[in-house]
């Protein structure tokens, strides 16, 4: 490897990374909001097994986030939150 291409792996890292946990984000915790109407509804059933299929996916993007390496780890886990944000946006937007 070149001193000018560990910069480049490193940003490369860091772009999937935040993409990825972005995603990963927007889908968990539009999750969430189904559970709950699961949970509410009566139906703890389905939303126990969407509770663990939630989280399983989750921790297994950030294992290969992890695996990747820190840029990808850290530019995923600021990604989640920002999904996070847009999502609390859009649901207190529409009550």
């Amino acid at each position: 490897m070149t001193a000018h291409s560990v910069p480049t792996l490193r940003a490369a890292q860091a772009v999937i990374g935040l993409f990825v946990g972005v995603l990963a984000g927007l889908v968990h915790f539009t999750m969430l909001r189904w559970n709950v109407r699961l949970m509410t509804t009566g139906s703890s059933g389905k939303a126990i097994a969407l509770q663990f299929a939630r989280l399983g996916a989750l921790g297994t993007i950030f294992l290969v986030l992890a695996r990747t390496g820190p840029w990808a780890l850290l530019s995923g886990t600021a990604g989640l939150l920002v999904a996070r944000h847009a999502v609390l946006r859009r649901i207190r937007s529409a009550s």
